[in-house]
């Protein structure tokens, strides 16, 4: 029988095995050799890699080593970067700005748009149907209250203008006949001067209605104001009631209609919109005027539902209108009691000045509804802090520092707490405790300040 060998020959699953953790191990080697290389290279071209053109080619020469004289040197324990010269931080790109204090306020961004106020714009319309007659304003045109906008031809109006004065004329004869029997009245019977009495209050309440259907209308008039009159008078004066005497004037009162009803402004204001061509017939309550006035907008927000609980009435609001460089300032007056169904936004409300003083001495309006901007909410202010430049502020792998000049050609780390960002600038809450205090910190570079430290730490092993 042949004899059993000592040792077997790995299997072709077990060669497989073989070769596959060979081919990781020599991945892993090649992996680590590649990431060597990347950062001796980042190291020697202090992290540019060739991008940025003269900038990249400064800080090559200010990443060499200190036989160079150009290189920046690092100590990790200390947080300190050394320039050799000042030539060699120039080219680094390094620029020190001066330490700020300014009002610290927290302010919610959200957007908006500027609308009408509600209570300042009316849709004009008459109350009868009829012709138009005359048109006095346009579009765009300012108007008072109480200015005539158009005039109508109506026969309702003629109608209700000849019932008040036959109802003058009935309350007149009644009140007449009840003088008589009151002066013969024990001459007659008692029921008769009831009666005319019962008569001549019945004619006194027909004449109330008639002067309060005119007064419906929009008609100034009064029952004494025509009492005295003849009925001439009477009729010549209620023919033209409501007109402006200007308008009056320059009518030929043989031929004017009774019919006529003026529609007046009900406030000081702009015409925005116009439905009247004089001749068209139109309808009760359509309208046909419309009447803004715009010395006060709306500012309409949407804030976001996360943000509701922070807005409260009164807060500071300012609002810039798209393509606009100028801010408008007010204060929250109204919050919404429900989030939009479809955006899912808390809707705010203030209300703005609209006037602006020109150098003619004309007003004009600044702002124009339906104009989209950006508006911020002053949700907090909490008085004077110290802010810097945001590209002041870097994370050095354990804590977030600012770069302060140490010297002519050094620059230290200095451990801060960042607090609210306003715009380009952050607050920082311990800067103002060091001892001495720092009055200045590297802005644009400091990244640079921070890679060299990284790397001198990297090199120490202490990362």
């Amino acid at each position: 029988m042949p004899t059993a060998r000592s040792h077997r020959l790995p299997s072709r699953f077990q060669w497989r095995q073989l070769l596959a953790a060979a081919g990781g191990w020599a991945l892993s080697i090649a992996t680590a050799s590649a990431l060597a290389v990347v950062g001796w290279y980042g190291h020697a071209t202090h992290w540019t890699f060739g991008f940025g053109g003269d900038h990249a080619h400064h800080a090559e020469h200010a990443a060499q080593p200190a036989v160079d004289h150009d290189a920046a040197t690092a100590s990790a324990d200390e947080g300190t970067v050394r320039f050799p010269s000042r030539e060699a931080m120039e080219r680094s790109g390094i620029e020190v700005v001066p330490v700020e204090k300014r009002p610290v306020v927290s302010e919610l961004a959200c957007n908006g748009v500027v609308a009408y106020d509600e209570r300042r714009i009316a849709q004009l319309s008459t109350r009868v149907p009829g012709s138009i007659w005359r048109v006095e304003k346009r579009l765009g045109d300012h108007v008072r209250k109480g200015d005539v906008l158009l005039v109508i031809d109506s026969q309702d109006v003629g109608r209700l203008k000849a019932e008040f004065l036959n109802a003058l004329v009935a309350y007149e004869s009644r009140r007449e006949q009840y003088a008589i029997l009151e002066e013969v009245k024990s001459a007659v019977m008692g029921r008769q001067l009831r009666e005319a009495k019962a008569l001549l209050r019945e004619a006194r309440n027909h004449l109330t209605n008639a002067e309060q259907a005119l007064v419906n209308l929009g008609f100034d008039v009064s029952i004494k104001e025509y009492e005295p009159l003849d009925d001439d008078t009477r009729a010549a004066r209620i023919r033209t009631l409501g007109l402006p005497p200007a308008m009056v004037a320059g009518l030929d009162s043989a031929l004017v209609t009774s019919n006529l009803l003026p529609l007046y402004a009900p406030f000081n204001g702009i015409v925005v919109g116009r439905e009247a061509v004089v001749g068209e017939v139109i309808e009760a309550a359509k309208p046909i005027f419309e009447v803004a006035d715009v010395s006060t907008m709306l500012l309409v927000l949407n804030v976001s539902k996360e943000d509701a609980d922070k807005v409260a009435i009164g807060q500071p609001v300012r609002f810039r209108p798209d393509g606009s460089e100028t801010d408008f300032t007010s204060r929250i007056t109204w919050i919404s009691t429900e989030v939009n169904e479809e955006t899912r936004t808390l809707q705010v409300r203030a209300e703005v000045d609209n006037l602006a003083g020109a150098a003619d001495g004309e007003t004009r309006h600044a702002l124009r509804a339906h104009t989209f901007g950006s508006g911020r909410i002053e949700i907090d202010r909490r008085g004077t802090a110290v802010v810097v430049p945001r590209t002041s502020v870097q994370w050095d792998g354990s804590r977030w520092v600012v770069f302060v000049p140490s010297g002519e050609v050094a620059f230290t780390a200095c451990p801060v707490e960042p607090g609210v960002r306003i715009g380009d600038v952050v607050e920082i809450d311990s800067v103002a405790a060091t001892d001495p205090p720092i009055t200045h910190v590297v802005a644009t570079g400091s990244h640079v300040l921070k890679s060299q430290i990284l790397l001198e730490r990297m090199e120490k092993g202490a990362l």
